[in-house]
């Protein structure tokens, strides 16, 4: 007879099915849902839904709190990174998360699983100072992408800072005002703290006497300031060491070493220039340049211009320009650093002479560089013959400024320009310049090149002076060579107009011949610019003749004194002599 099962027996197998069912699909790899049907059987159902795991792209830990979208269905990451969604129907997946980049899936249509890393896109960290270590406030934090600031925020009270939004393969920026910029590029990193380098540099500037000096410039590497009416600079993206250069219009340069303290007090000796002209030909004649520093030791004169590159485009020293030695323009018959060597062992100030736009040499070896002939196509000239090179070209302004810079490293107190002017003579009206010639282009041409010098040659110990014309002091406009006085005046420590008497044109300042009164022409001349920049007076240095030229008076003892005497009458107590063959009158001079 066939029994019945109990109810026990029952229970216990059904139980037994459902747990082989539950271990047989779980080693499948495929989810379950249980469910217990009224009748007390247990129900199987397989689940559809898209199991997904997410990760830190850094860390590789698991994400928790990530909102994953599928269409209309949502879901949320656990604490192991984990979640379900409903994804049938859905091309791709969304991941979002506060402080990571968002991620989308494309998923295929039978996929139950995915797996994805999200890169975080905040970084954190803290700002303090390198010399003490303290926490710094309102440094400003940029994420940069080449030189696009993505992002940015600032440092709080404690130096901390979180910055969001940072792309991949960002560069971070750390800015203040009294610090060195600091930059980073970033790679797999969420914490990155920086010290910044103090570097603001700040002091005063004083004479002898203690008295402030306005417009001294204070340089070190690529920083430049400026002192203000009280003598006082900042000085603003100092490196790390150094030497700092100060200098002022009628002083004598001083360098003060970089402190930790980064502070500077600077007293300048004050300096009055009075200088003979010296060609290469003499100076490198032993005998004739001993007697030409005689001559200084015996009289009042206290400095000498030597040329380095005279108007033929000869450099006379074996340079280390390159371009120099490629055209041929180097003529070594000067021992630059011997010169300045035994000029300062006499207590002689050195001047280093470099004449730019009249350069023959330059003009047929980069004919591209030279003024054009607009009638022949050819390097146009002057009425002598002589080709120019060609004043709106940079190429040509940074030949002579590395010049100039090399003639700042052996050692000379001043770099003193010549020629820096457009062609005067010869058929300008054929002068092809290959860009729009005026007045506002010349100026402006000549200005740039005089502006580039200047801060190459700040951070030497070299002043730079500027050559011009003795009527731009008289002349409001450029004259046609691009002089214009104000515009000088801005951007050299010393103006040398050359006021010879006679190259005045016959009728200037009420005479008919000019030559004839070397007092009043100096005077004058002075007297006028002086009154149009008169903030830069100091700067004015002339250039006086010992020479006889054109009509008039022949030059003598009292005609060079009488210009001396202009000179101290127009309230300056610096000038500089020329005579072409370097022979001067000894008796117009005072004795040492």
């Amino acid at each position: 007879m066939r029994t019945e099962p109990s109810p026990f027996g029952l229970r216990r197998r059904r139980r037994w099915h459902w747990l082989s069912w539950k271990l047989s699909l779980a080693m499948l790899g495929l989810p379950l849902i249980v469910l217990l049907a009224t009748t007390g059987y247990v129900v199987l159902i397989r689940d559809e839904r898209l199991h997904v795991t997410v990760l830190d792209a850094y860390t590789e830990q698991p994400l928790a709190g990530v909102h994953v979208r599928a269409g209309q269905a949502e879901a949320v990451t656990d604490e192991a990174g984990e979640a379900r969604i409903e994804a049938s129907g859905s091309a791709s997946l969304v991941f979002e998360k506060e402080d990571y980049d968002p991620v989308t899936l494309e998923i295929a249509p039978d996929q139950r699983s995915a797996r994805v890393r999200m890169r975080p896109n905040v970084v954190r960290g803290v700002v303090t100072r390198r010399d003490n270590g303290e926490p710094l406030a309102g440094v400003t934090v940029k994420a940069l992408s080449g030189d696009q600031v993505v992002t940015q925020t600032t440092t709080d009270s404690n130096g901390s800072y979180a910055l969001r939004g940072v792309p991949e393969g960002a560069t971070l920026a750390f800015e203040h005002d009294e610090f060195a910029d600091v930059r980073i590029d970033l790679s797999r990193q969420t914490a990155v703290s920086v010290a910044l380098r103090p570097d603001v540099v700040t002091g005063q500037v004083t004479d002898p006497d203690g008295q402030p000096i306005q417009g001294a410039t204070v340089a070190i590497g690529n920083a430049i300031a400026t002192t203000d009416e009280m003598g006082t600079f900042r000085l603003t993206g100092a490196p790390e060491q150094g030497e700092i250069v100060v200098k002022a219009p009628g002083y004598r340069a001083a360098v003060v070493p970089l402190s930790a303290e980064m502070r500077v007090a600077a007293q300048l000796e004050p300096i009055s220039v009075r200088a003979i002209y010296i060609n290469a030909a003499v100076a490198a004649n032993p005998e004739a340049w001993a007697e030409r520093l005689a001559l200084v030791e015996r009289t009042e004169v206290n400095a000498v211009v030597v040329d380095l590159k005279d108007s033929t485009g000869r450099v006379f020293y074996d340079s280390q320009v390159q371009l120099a030695q490629e055209i041929g323009a180097v003529l070594p018959i000067l021992d630059p650093k011997a010169i300045v060597e035994e000029l300062h062992r006499r207590d002689i100030y050195a001047i280093a002479r470099i004449v730019v736009f009249e350069d023959p040499i330059l003009a047929e070896a980069k004919p591209e560089w030279a003024i054009k002939d607009a009638a022949t196509g050819d390097l146009w000239r002057t009425w002598n013959g002589l080709a120019w090179v060609n004043a709106h070209r940079s190429e040509v302004w940074d030949y002579n400024i590395a010049l100039a810079l090399e003639a700042a490293s052996f050692g000379f107190d001043e770099i003193q320009l010549d020629y820096i002017r457009f062609p005067s003579d010869g058929p300008l009206d054929r002068a092809e310049y290959g860009v729009e010639h005026n007045r506002e282009t010349r100026t402006q041409a000549i200005g740039e090149f005089l502006e580039r010098a200047r801060l190459a040659l700040a951070p030497t110990r070299a002043y730079l002076g500027a050559d011009i014309f003795g009527l731009t002091l008289w002349e409001l406009g450029d004259s046609g060579i691009g002089q214009v006085l104000e515009v000088v005046a801005e951007r050299v420590d010393y103006i040398c107009p050359m006021i010879y008497p006679s190259h005045f044109y016959p009728g200037s300042m009420g005479f008919e011949i000019p030559n004839d009164h070397p007092y009043e022409v100096i005077l004058w001349s002075l007297q006028n610019g002086a009154e149009r920049i008169p903030q830069h007076v100091r700067k004015l240095r002339p250039w006086l003749q010992d020479f006889s030229y054109g009509p008039g008076i022949e030059y003598g003892p009292n005609e060079v004194r009488a210009q001396i005497q202009a000179v101290e009458d127009a309230g300056l107590d610096s000038w500089m002599i020329w005579n072409a063959d370097n022979v001067y009158h000894e008796e117009a001079l005072h004795a040492s």
